[in-house]
């Protein structure tokens, strides 16, 4: 059975670095279906390492997106992921969104 992907939580990060970022809240209570964002994925390899990928979104309940990967990462112990593999995530784990879509109004 293969191991569930490991998606860092950033919100964690920043909030342990007292970094509150007001501007990201307000754009992913924006976020619609077929949006995309930025999340990392963490490799299952000793080195720790870590890709940060786009992911569309494909559905919204509350706090919890599922999505799907745009391409195929290219980091040792992501690099067998492939495109239009399905994500399941929350708002913690949403690094950033692509400012050239940045196009909905926050809700």
């Amino acid at each position: 059975m293969p191991k569930p992907i490991e998606i860092e939580n950033i919100e964690e990060m920043r909030l342990r670095e007292g970094i509150v970022d007001v501007e990201l809240r307000d754009q992913i209570r924006g976020l619609q279906i077929g949006d995309l964002v930025k999340v990392t994925l963490l490799a299952m390899a000793k080195s720790g390492a870590g890709e940060t990928v786009l992911v569309q979104i494909t559905s919204i309940r509350g706090n919890g997106f599922c999505g799907k990967l745009t391409r195929r990462p290219v980091t040792v112990g992501l690099s067998k992921l492939r495109a239009g593999l399905p994500l399941a995530f929350t708002k913690a784990h949403i690094h950033s969104i692509p400012k050239e879509q940045l196009t909905h109004e926050p809700g």
